[in-house]
């Protein structure tokens, strides 16, 4: 994930990229390492813009060393942190700037490098990209096992909306069920979409419950709120507005709450639109709270 797209675009776990036991590298540098420490304590904590400072304090000390090994590590977790502060654009930088440094020494670049551009071009809205990347992470062989799943599942969200229902189909076979709630639901989101593109609004309701209690479970909350909102796309289609004007509400609060106001506040006034063609007024105060706590928290920085 997109934005754990992983997750976060579902997550994309933290992964070394460093030498192997026949070239153990360099020894370890202690401010390099606290560094990174400190950036991922940030990261667990759900305080990206400090874990990206910390990140960025481990790559300048990575590029003084001259350690690609630790280039392509510290530059990955950068563009993580960067993305969870939604700021997919640096986190696209990053990656590149990674990328033509290991490519001029002729070093190889990560397949989680790729994994998390994929992350970042989708997130940014570059379709094109989003797919390349995640084709390039699959072509790539990865200590992470989770690597080459996580890929399937952003070409699987690029094909979904794009309408391409054979490439999405192949997403979804490449996509085995799992006990892992994360990877579960990567599955079942696209399934979802499928379902969507298959005009079973129904189906696809259901499954997209299932993928947000999922994401939930992974400790997900961006993707939790990216189910939410699809599943109240389902549900218009469905014909069951009263149910979606409540998706969208915990959608966009969720999302309003992780302070993504640029998600957020497109889903409240979805929901507050729904929810008068339904007479919730329940929702409609709700959202109007809701919208007073943003113009607050804008005001207040």
């Amino acid at each position: 994930m997109i934005q754990r797209l992983l997750p976060p675009l579902a997550a994309l776990a933290l992964a070394a990229c460093g030498g192997s036991p026949a070239d153990p590298g360099p020894p370890p540098d202690a401010r390099l390492d606290q560094a990174n420490r400190a950036g991922s304590q940030a990261l667990s904590m759900d305080m990206p813009s400090l874990a990206v400072r910390q990140y960025k304090t481990a790559l300048q000390r990575a590029y003084e060393r001259d350690d690609a090994g630790a280039i392509a590590d510290v530059s990955y977790n950068l563009a993580l942190a960067q993305m969870r502060a939604g700021d997919a654009k640096a986190a696209i930088g990053t990656v590149h700037d990674a990328q033509r440094d290991l490519e001029r020494r002729r070093a190889p670049v990560p397949a989680e490098l790729f994994l998390v551009l994929a992350a970042a071009s989708y997130r940014a809205g570059d379709l094109a990209a989003a797919d390349g990347a995640a084709q390039d992470a699959l072509s790539r062989t990865s200590g992470d096992s989770d690597t080459a799943p996580r890929a399937w599942f952003i070409r699987g969200l690029v094909a979904a909306q794009r309408g391409d229902g054979a490439a999405l189909a192949q997403a979804i076979a490449a996509l085995p069920p799992s006990k892992q709630a994360d990877l579960q639901a990567d599955r079942e989101e696209l399934e979802g979409r499928a379902a969507l593109l298959g005009n079973r609004p129904a189906e696809a309701l259901a499954l997209l419950q299932r993928a947000a209690a999922n994401r939930r479970q992974a400790l997900d909350y961006r993707g939790m709120a990216r189910a939410l909102a699809s599943a109240a796309d389902a549900a218009l289609r469905a014909g069951q507005a009263a149910e979606a004007a409540d998706l969208l509400l915990r959608a966009g609060r969720s999302a309003l709450l992780q302070g993504d106001t640029a998600t957020a506040l497109p889903l409240l006034r979805r929901a507050e639109e729904t929810a008068r063609q339904t007479g919730q007024t329940g929702i409609v105060d709700e959202v109007a709270r809701l919208r007073r706590t943003a113009a607050e928290r804008t005001a207040a920085k």
